[in-house]
């Protein structure tokens, strides 16, 4: 434990907590608070006050003490999982679109066009090739340069000649023609690039039809624009975190901000812990790191998301927002810790309240008497009505101080839902404008267009069509099946062995229609969102293209349709985008769900909202409000939404395909807090007169049950207690509570909450009032004591509630809402004969 303005905080928070504005907000009143007590000590030993001020004192310290560390702790937290969740989306998206790179490089490389460009003696155009390398990058946007090399370097052709050198030297020439594996991967500077800025680059090895080596496909990838890109997603303009992309060894590979976080600045950050400090510059961070679990295999080159703030500005605006306040303190979002500080404050409220109780009770009278006969009882009575009035503002004090504790950790997960929101409809976004792409792209296949060119013969060719598409699902793991159908939307090949049954047959739903709707190679076709057969009757997005005859571009003679696994895949998105705690565990209760413009789930995490559902939830999915703290069927939840609004082309102004889905987060924080009752009060008694001493009205302690204000009269009470336990009694049908031990004696105690009518109580440790009565002591089980009062004749009117036996003496008017004045004997017979009183 470390020190922080004389109270004991948790080493964690030692070297932040002087950032947090909230922080020295709660403490200097709750310090302020503090020092009242320590003078009411003082003055309670004085003066000789029977009540328990300085174990007040001293558990109001060590619960001042533990709320600044928790309110610490929750800023902390906040901080750090904000920063941790950046950290795992700037990974986790750079991997997910590497993924696509690795399979684009393998078929693209088997491309056949390609293949005879190569081959020795081959005569074709080599503008005809650069025209399929540039037709390519305009499907792949991602990609800065589509380059075509020879087995010692040279350049053939490429996307983008401007600037390239005629020959490259590159070490990843060598390692694509040397190595049998799927793709080469590399980051370093490049012949294929000016200067020696670092390049992504995917290589594969061109073999002719032996096996032979005819030379290397390489792929740069826009690495700067699309992690800037990410960035910009990631972090709006006034935000002061840094997000970053590094290597095994810390290098700074991409920053969101140059000039604090330079590119090849070395950073250790522990990718395993859940919140650290780095120097910068001369400058002190908060940073998390996160590795990826990769995906669909692919675990990327090794790299690490980053993101950090300076320490200084990492906490601004954290005082809370009152939206988020309404939470209970004992909902499992909070830690054990935190859950038991509203506990703690009300046991000591309760131990203050008791105190201040009995101490009244003993003194004996009303104020003016007690001056005329006694300055020392006076006093006392000054005195404890100034603890009881300290004891209201430490409530206070502590409800807020509750409320900003609360509103951090709720606004955290709020923020969070927003952030998991936002991630999982950008990686949809991205995942689907690979499938734009991908049917576009194939569709280009010469063997394809070939084929279809000549349906009298495609059927001797069906073999070979079946292969390349086997083969391209092979490297495309997201489609369970791709179709080439011809002009009549009679399929001709499936990828899937399992559907060859689907040959000759007609394709449903009028696909080959729209997905030959324009004769263009940059037209692409998606399906509505709902069940088909070439999905085994569920729902998915099938993406289609059309395939143009070789001879004459301007004319459809078929398409490739290709069925996206939409079950696993959107599954995999929602999972994957979860929002978190520091731990790396998924907050508990989280769902998440992609739902169309009309509500309909798409997809979910949760077996409440199962997919082809309506949306139950009050949440429309155009929410504008987006992120915010709702309240349903009692319940509160955190809730996160996000639109698609598409990526890079996909969806983009140009693009004539529009489908509104938006990603929806939620996260259960508890049942609804209600509205916190104020402790009721009894309205100040106007002063009596002069020369009327306290035998002119009744001196009463009040008390309360369920909604019932009652009191008893002064003289037939000791004190009350809050007894350890009450031993529970062999026969309860009386309304007996069980036995408590008071100046080590067993006493009955009465429970008379069924005597009102109310249902048994849930809190164990009540207040239990000691009655004088013939037969000795009887405790009488309350909800809560009240104040003790000196009543005047004129505010006692009759009952008007029938015979003596109702056990009510008279009601008292002018104290706010009536009390009832209980007979004591009265009261206590209608209890031993079990019926309900007349309150």
């Amino acid at each position: 434990m470390a020190t922080y303005r004389g109270i004991q905080v948790s080493d964690r928070v030692q070297d932040v907590i002087r950032y947090m504005d909230c922080i020295d907000e709660s403490r200097e009143a709750l310090m302020a608070l503090e020092q009242r007590w320590d003078l009411l000590d003082v003055l309670g030993r004085v003066i000789d006050v029977p009540t328990e001020v300085s174990r007040t004192r001293r558990e109001f310290s060590a619960l001042n003490a533990a709320l600044i560390d928790a309110l610490a702790e929750e800023s902390l937290k906040k901080v750090t999982a904000s920063l941790g969740t950046r950290a795992q989306m700037v990974v986790d998206i750079v991997v997910r679109n590497l993924f696509e790179r690795t399979a684009d490089i393998g078929f693209l490389a088997t491309d056949e066009d390609l293949r005879q460009f190569l081959s020795p003696g081959a005569m074709p155009s080599t503008e005809a090739i650069r025209q399929r390398l540039i037709e390519y990058r305009a499907k792949y946007s991602v990609y800065r340069n589509v380059v075509l090399l020879d087995t010692g370097g040279e350049i053939r052709a490429a996307a983008e000649t401007a600037g390239l050198p005629d020959r490259c030297d590159d070490a990843f020439i060598r390692q694509a023609l040397a190595t049998a594996a799927p793709y080469v991967e590399t980051f370093a500077p490049s012949d294929l690039a000016p200067g020696t800025t670092p390049q992504l680059i995917y290589s594969h090895r061109i073999d002719d039809a032996s096996g032979r080596p005819l030379g290397v496909l390489a792929l740069l990838f826009g690495f700067a624009e699309e992690l800037a890109g990410v960035f910009g997603t990631l972090l709006a303009p006034d935000d002061w975190t840094i997000a970053a992309l590094l290597d095994a060894d810390g290098l700074v590979l991409a920053s969101s901000d140059p000039a604090q976080l330079p590119i090849a600045t070395r950073l250790t950050v522990n990718p395993q812990a859940d919140q650290q400090i780095v120097r910068l510059a001369g400058r002190r961070y908060i940073a998390a790191a996160r590795t990826t679990a990769g995906y669909q295999g692919y675990a990327g080159p090794g790299w690490r998301g980053c993101a950090l703030i300076p320490v200084e500005v990492a906490f601004d605006g954290d005082s809370g927002d009152e939206t988020h306040g309404a939470i209970a303190c004992d909902s499992e979002i909070f830690s054990a810790a935190v859950r038991d500080i509203p506990r703690r404050a009300e046991a000591i409220q309760a131990a203050l309240n008791l105190t201040v109780w009995n101490g009244t009770l003993a003194i004996g009278d009303d104020a003016q008497d007690v001056v005329a006969r006694d300055s020392d009882a006076a006093a006392r009575r000054t005195l404890l009505t100034e603890i009881s009035a300290t004891g209201g503002r430490t409530r206070q004090v502590f409800a807020d101080a509750i409320a900003t504790l609360t509103s951090t950790a709720v606004g955290a997960i709020v923020a969070d839902c927003a952030a998991s929101a936002a991630l999982a409809v950008d990686i949809m976004d991205r995942n689907l404008y690979e499938r734009a792409n991908d049917c576009r792209w194939w569709a280009l296949t010469t063997r394809f267009r070939e084929a279809l060119a000549a349906p009298d013969t495609i059927a001797i060719f069906r073999a070979e069509l079946t292969a390349i598409l086997r083969y391209i699902n092979d490297l495309y793991t997201v489609y369970t099946n791709l179709i080439l159908f011809d002009h009549d939307g009679l399929v001709q090949a499936v990828s899937d062995p399992a559907q060859e049954h689907l040959v000759g047959t007609t394709l449903p739903d009028g696909l080959a229609t729209r997905f030959m709707a324009r004769a263009a190679t940059a037209f692409y076709g998606v399906s509505d969102f709902r069940p088909t057969p070439l999905y085994g009757d569920g729902a998915t997005y099938i993406y289609g293209a059309p395939v143009l005859h070789p001879a004459e571009p301007g004319r459809a003679i078929g398409g490739i349709a290709i069925v996206f696994d939409g079950t696993l895949q959107f599954q995999s998105m929602l999972s994957d985008s979860l929002p978190t705690d520091a731990a790396g565990e998924v907050l508990p209760g989280a769902a998440l769900v992609f739902v169309d413009g009309a509500g309909r789930i798409l997809s979910s995490t949760s077996d409440d909202h199962p997919p082809g559902s309506k949306l139950t939830l009050p949440i429309t999915a155009g929410d504008p409000a987006g992120t915010r703290l709702m309240e349903w069927q009692g319940n509160s939840y955190a809730v996160g939404a996000s639109a698609s609004t598409g990526y890079r082309e996909y969806k983009g102004p140009a693009d004539a395909y529009r489908n509104a889905v938006h990603a929806i987060c939620v996260v259960p924080l508890g049942a609804q807090q209600p509205v916190a009752a104020t402790a009721r009060q009894a309205t100040p008694l106007a002063a009596i007169p002069a020369g009327r001493s306290s035998r002119d009205g009744r001196r009463v302690a009040t008390f309360q049950l369920g909604h019932h204000r009652l009191a008893l009269p002064c003289e037939r009470l000791k004190e009350a207690m809050i007894p350890d336990r009450i031993a529970r009694a062999s026969d309860r049908s009386h309304g007996i509570a069980g036995y408590a031990v008071h100046d080590g004696r067993g006493v009955l105690v009465l429970d008379p909450r069924s005597y009102f009518g109310l249902p048994p109580a849930v809190e164990p440790r009540r207040p239990v009032i000691m009655m004088r009565t013939d037969q000795g002591l009887q405790g009488l089980a309350v909800d809560a004591l009240g104040e003790v009062m000196t009543v005047p004749a004129d505010r006692l009117s009759d009952p008007g509630v029938g015979d003596t036996g109702s056990g009510v003496e008279a009601i008292i008017q002018g104290v706010g809402d009536p009390i009832v004045l209980l007979d004591a004997d009265a009261f206590l017979a209608a209890l031993n004969k079990a019926r309900p009183l007349a309150a």
